[in-house]
């Protein structure tokens, strides 16, 4: 009888916990973060999820999901082993960040763009490949 209680205890708190809905963050820098090691470990499903819909946000971050397709699987797995290095974020206003990043594995400098849109932070895809620091707004 004791094992019982446990044993349904136990999936009574699995249950909850998968039923939980994903939360992006709250903070430009954990949500770019995010972003991050998502697409690092090829869960591009979830890293698009923070990408400011846009027909050109859209298209890019397509054509990089289809670059990262086409890696052999030793590339793949190089990047999902890979550390976020954070060099610096800079604040432009309260609803526009840009991170400067590498990872362990390429070590080139990369920036994204964030934007907060109705209480989200995004990822302006391109500001990543046109280097426009214009705050979309």
């Amino acid at each position: 009888m004791r094992y019982t209680f446990w044993i349904l205890l136990f999936f009574l708190i699995s249950a909850c916990s998968e039923n939980k809905e994903y939360e992006k963050p709250d903070d430009p820098l954990e949500a770019g973060r995010e972003f991050i090691r998502f697409a690092l470990d090829g869960e591009m499903s979830k890293a698009k999820s923070f990408i400011l819909p846009d027909a050109v946000n859209e298209r890019i971050f397509d054509n990089i999901e289809k670059k990262y397709a086409a890696e052999s699987e030793e590339e793949k797995t190089s990047y999902k082993n890979a550390s976020i290095i954070i060099n610096k974020i800079h604040s432009i206003n309260d609803s526009t960040a840009i991170i400067n990043y590498s990872n362990s594995f390429k070590k080139e400098d990369s920036e994204i763009k964030l934007i907060k849109r109705e209480g989200e932070w995004w990822v302006d895809f391109k500001y990543t490949f046109t280097g426009d620091s214009a705050t979309g707004e």
